[in-house]
């Protein structure tokens, strides 16, 4: 549902020829957009969306999740619920060591904001079940240690060892912001996902979904899914420093800090992030700011310009992007130069649509069509295919047993839904297939080329397959993602 006018970038103040400029940027294929969208004096200058995503549509935040959990922190300082200099320690005393490590008890709550918890590299964010553990408080407990399956990953920062001095270094950690969600949850006997929702999201309409661990918590650092517009409203809403609809939901001056510089990233290699503030990042000389996510989820605010960018996408060049933004889009929200006309209609490209034949021009196509494949266990779970060639192609997909069918379409995307059943323990950086699911498939040179797009997140995958008399080769390829081997063959034999 639209929240936010929507005018023409003279009627915002908004140069039209350099906005249309830089929205032609940031649409070419390296940056991967899925959404653009820009406001400026709270109202939609340009607006655009790349099939099959569509506006309205969640969509995977990763790292932008950080934010929100900063923004939970500011609500409960302002309840009184902690202070910022908070020890950690005073929160998990249950969780540390005989001997806990003397940096560890002088780590602040504002440490793990400012992403300068005193580590000297990244500790283990997301461990999985393991069969041992590391007992760093030999041998002081070792006559009671069992070896245990159970994972929590409070406990295993508790017991990380800290090298360094609290609030002197930045080194980038999810496991900081995942501590900020444990320790509020601790405070609050709520997730914070459940604690935002009076305080933020039922404020500003937004109604997302956010990935929890084993243990109960909102992951914090990752994990949140929302769509294009209420993130636009989220970046208002801190633009506004807080203030929404005529009601200050947040203290300004909490904004303010978080907004501020708290620490020097010390990465030269970096051209706009040189500085971090309470889970967000500093952009050149620190008056915009923004969260960041994997391959393309971005916010970014310029308050001397009174304007919001928000950014949806799949590309591990995202950060180049930051050149477009900061440079020809900046200008263009400076001011209009006279040109009052509305942006050419720019509907972004389609994404991953394959080139070649139809299977209704395909000579020999239905001979494939109506025969199940099954295949030998594999990291997708798929466990058989069966096709439908002709007018209309249809994949029927087997996971884990389970079937679905998904239209497929030509030329165009084509939307389904496979038999995945999401959790609100789905961890979208291992997930392969995705419950919501878009189609698209050609024949090249007899090879069916098949591709599947996840619209509520930023993975694709292409599938090559041949066809062969007794079996199927499928060649999988994903667009980007976190699981190394997920680029792979599948082989499949005929069943029926």
């Amino acid at each position: 549902m639209r929240y936010f006018e929507r005018v023409l970038p003279g009627q915002a103040d908004v140069d039209s020829a350099l906005l249309a400029e830089a929205i032609e940027k940031l649409s070419q294929p390296r940056y991967g957009a899925h959404a653009l969208m820009v406001l400026r004096h709270g109202k939609v200058v340009a607006e655009h969306y790349r099939a099959p995503y569509e506006a309205g549509t969640p969509h995977t935040m990763f790292s932008v999740s950080k934010s929100f959990t900063a923004i939970a922190a500011g609500f409960a300082q302002q309840e009184g619920l902690i202070r910022l200099t908070d020890k950690v320690a005073d929160y998990f005393t249950e969780y540390l060591p005989a001997q806990p490590c003397e940096n560890m008890l002088h780590m602040e709550i504002r440490h793990l904001l400012m992403m300068a918890a005193g580590f000297d590299a990244a500790p283990d964010d997301f461990r999985r079940p393991y069969t041992g553990q590391i007992v760093n408080d030999f041998p002081y407990s070792y006559a009671d240690f069992r070896f245990d399956r159970s994972i929590d990953w409070a406990k295993d920062f508790m017991r990380a060892y800290v090298a360094e001095q609290p609030g002197k270094r930045f080194i980038y950690s999810s496991a900081c912001t995942y501590m900020i969600s444990a320790i509020l949850q601790k405070v609050t006997g709520q997730r914070i996902e459940e604690y935002l929702k009076p305080r933020l999201f039922e404020p500003l309409g937004m109604d997302p979904a956010w990935q929890q661990c084993s243990a109960g918590r909102n992951v914090g650092g990752w994990g949140m899914s929302l769509g294009s517009e209420d993130l636009a409203k989220f970046g208002q809403f801190m633009l506004q420093q807080g203030r929404w609809e005529g009601h200050q939901l947040l203290d300004s001056a909490y904004i303010r800090e978080m907004t501020s510089a708290q620490v020097e990233i010390g990465n030269r290699s970096a051209k706009w992030e040189k500085r971090f503030g309470y889970q967000v990042w500093l952009l050149g000389d620190g008056s915009e700011y923004g969260g960041i996510g994997a391959f393309g989820q971005m916010y970014i605010v310029f308050p001397a310009l009174d304007a919001v960018f928000v950014m949806l996408g799949a590309s591990r060049m995202y950060m180049k992007a930051l050149d477009v933004i900061m440079g020809e889009l900046r200008e263009a929200l400076q001011g209009d130069r006279g040109s009052q006309q509305a942006l050419p209609s720019m509907a972004l490209e389609p994404l991953g649509l394959p080139d070649g034949y139809s299977s209704w021009d395909m000579p020999g196509a239905q001979q494939y069509a109506g025969i199940k494949y099954a295949f030998a266990p594999n990291l997708y779970h798929i466990t058989a295919m069966k096709f439908e060639f002709g007018s209309e192609d249809k994949l029927i997909l087997e996971i884990d047993g389970e079937t679905s069918m998904l239209p497929i379409g030509y030329g165009y995307w084509e939307k389904g839904r496979t038999s995945v059943k999401e959790t609100v323990y789905t961890d979208a950086h291992n997930q392969l297939i995705f419950e919501t699911a878009a189609c698209a498939g050609a024949w090249e040179d007899g090879v069916y080329h098949l591709n599947l797009a996840f619209p509520e997140t930023c993975y694709r995958i292409s599938m090559q397959i041949r066809f062969w008399q007794h079996g199927i080769e499928v060649t999988m390829r994903r667009n980007i993602g976190f699981v190394t081997d997920a680029n792979t063959t599948l082989l499949g034999v005929r069943i029926s």
